[in-house]
């Protein structure tokens, strides 16, 4: 089976034959910190880059660490305890389609995301991606 590319840069080149995008809500928190100089993070769908002064570094319980715009993190996280941190504005994912590869220009880099995982669109209409794994894990869907 051929493998269909689909290219997308911000949330309004999401194809509308994926469906609507599906709300949900953080469940879980994470702590921040700047970047130790350019910093790149490889992640299952590529590299992203993390630079001082522009981004944070958010820091998951298991570890994961992956890179964030400050300006993105101030319209979109709330401090629930001293150093940690939830998102509070609702995520928007849409699940990639079997059959589709999805090359995701985000604001860190290019990534590249595969069913059954999702492209999330941001509040400033970027494109990032989670994996359906993380998504069951720290996120609950809402109406």
């Amino acid at each position: 089976m051929s493998m269909q590319t689909v290219r997308i840069g911000c949330g309004s080149e999401v194809p509308q034959e994926w469906g609507i995008p599906h709300a949900a809500k953080r469940k879980t928190t994470v702590s921040r910190r700047e970047p130790n100089g350019v910093e790149t993070f490889h992640l299952a769908w590529g590299s992203l880059i993390a630079r001082p002064g522009e981004d944070w570094v958010l820091l998951q319980d298991s570890g994961e660490a992956y890179p964030i715009k400050k300006s993105i993190f101030d319209k979109t996280y709330e401090e629930l305890a001293p150093g940690r941190y939830r998102k509070s504005a609702h995520s928007r994912l849409v699940q990639v389609p079997e059959g589709v590869t999805a090359m995701l220009a985000t604001k860190e880099g290019e990534v590249e995301v595969r069913h059954p995982d999702y492209v999330v669109i941001g509040v400033e209409g970027e494109v990032y991606a989670n994996s359906a794994d993380w998504v069951a894990e720290n996120l609950e869907f809402v109406n």
